[in-house]
């Protein structure tokens, strides 16, 4: 706090100077010119005052004209460098709000489960299968989005990339779950064609290997422990875990995202502003 008001008490010092410095050039030194010529301090010149103060008055706008030139190429010049610099940073940023937003999208819950819900129970292996592909995007989510960030931009999503480090972890698990019930619900749709084949192998011994046989009776003895009723249960208790996960963490997840990269894009525009100050080097 110190440091700011001794820095602005600085500039305003400054400030003075300069005003101080621009009044003595155009009222100071024109009052001390007459003032000399009025007092005839003995110093015989081929000009009188009037001409002098012109010479003066031309020296000075030439000065001024110079002074403006330059500050106008200045200014540009830093005009230009915001632009650039506006354009790559928003170009850079803008890609990686879309990789975020696909990532994120990747492990949207909600979309998974429409595709299971419309299969889920006629095809467990495809349920499966979908559970398993969306268990590999909430893995590797982290290490994806970060292939595409430096040392400098990666504190700056820190925190998003932890919360969709931590969601994912979440969904990981649950979605493990459906997978063990969809297994159990495609092991139990196999039942009636495993005692088919014990009654026909019984009626006609030898119409089946003895690998198709133990396969069978590793399935019915499986099934021993599986009731499609506590199927149904668990999958609907899964479904709706993940139905709150989506309207609580998946969804503050979202906003995050948002705010995130609300904050990043103010973050440039106020360094873009920055570079128009004639003082700044660069």
């Amino acid at each position: 706090m110190a440091r700011k008001i001794n820095f602005s008490f600085k500039k305003t010092i400054k400030i003075i100077g300069i005003v101080l410095g621009i009044l003595f050039l155009v009222f100071g030194i024109p009052i001390i010119i007459n003032m000399c010529y009025k007092a005839n301090c003995g110093c015989s010149t081929a000009w009188d005052a009037s001409a002098m103060l012109g010479y003066y008055g031309a020296i000075l706008g030439a000065l001024a004209t110079i002074v403006t030139v330059i500050l106008t190429i200045l200014f540009t010049k830093k005009q230009i460098q915001r632009e650039s610099f506006l354009r790559r940073e928003n170009e850079k940023w803008e890609n990686l709000d879309k990789i975020f937003l696909e990532i994120v999208n990747s492990i949207n819950p909600i979309e998974v489960l429409k595709s299971i819900m419309e299969r889920g129970m006629v095809d467990p292996s495809h349920s499966i299968s979908l559970l398993q592909k969306f268990q590999m995007n909430c893995k590797t989510c982290y290490d994806r989005l970060n292939t595409h960030l430096n040392i400098v931009d990666l504190p700056k999503v820190k925190k998003l990339m932890d919360e969709i480090s931590k969601i994912s972890e979440e969904f990981v698990e649950i979605s493990g779950l459906l997978i063990k019930q969809y297994s159990d619900l495609h092991l139990w749709q196999r039942k009636d064609s495993a005692i088919e084949m014990f009654e026909i192998e019984k009626n006609r011994p030898g119409s089946f290997t003895q690998e198709d046989i133990s396969f069978k009776h590793d399935v019915l003895e499986k099934l021993q422990f599986i009731n499609k009723e506590k199927i149904d249960a668990e999958i609907t208790k899964i479904n709706l875990e993940f139905v709150g996960l989506y309207e609580g963490k998946y969804r503050e997840l979202l906003r995050l995202r948002g705010s995130t990269f609300e904050t990043i894009y103010n973050e440039i525009n106020s360094r873009a502003n920055e570079i128009l100050d004639i003082k700044r080097s660069k």
